[in-house]
């Protein structure tokens, strides 16, 4: 069997960071059918590449594992071009900046935060439950109120 039966080859579009199902912040990617962009998207918690966002990267599988795919070596990931969608780049670009921030934020707020007192961790839950059954207007008054009271201590 030759080496290229052995695999499939697949072009994909590096189209940054976002928060997978779980939580956690992970790299996503969506295929190029025919130079046009799939609504399939396949996310890794790894990057395949250091690529920019909107590279196109050639990515290989073995054959008989679609669920998988080679990472080092003759067959490992490699940045093939550029997405010409600028507009769709920047989107992206933005997005990714975005997330990756907000995950930054509430990793160091999670660091901060931790070893606070259970007392604490369940006055703030019982804060949440009553802030939950607010509309918007009140929201933003109970928000306010509590900032201000917080503040004088």
């Amino acid at each position: 069997m030759s080496e290229s039966a052995e695999t499939v080859t697949e072009d994909v579009v590096y189209v940054g960071r976002r928060q997978a199902g779980n939580g956690k912040l992970a790299h996503w990617y969506r295929t190029l059918v025919d130079g046009e962009i799939s609504d399939k998207e396949l996310g890794s918690y790894k990057p395949y590449t250091s690529a920019p966002v909107g590279a196109i990267i050639t990515i290989t599988r073995p054959i008989d594992e679609p669920n998988s795919l080679y990472t080092r070596g003759l067959h490992a990931p490699r940045i093939t071009g550029a997405y010409a969608d600028r507009a769709a780049t920047d989107e992206w670009r933005v997005t990714d900046q975005a997330e990756a921030q907000r995950d930054a934020n509430e990793r160091r707020v999670k660091r901060d935060l931790d070893g606070l007192p259970a007392e604490f961790t369940a006055a703030l839950d019982t804060l949440g439950a009553h802030f939950s059954r607010l509309n918007s207007p009140q929201r933003a008054a109970l928000l306010s109120l509590v900032t201000a009271k917080l503040l004088r201590y």
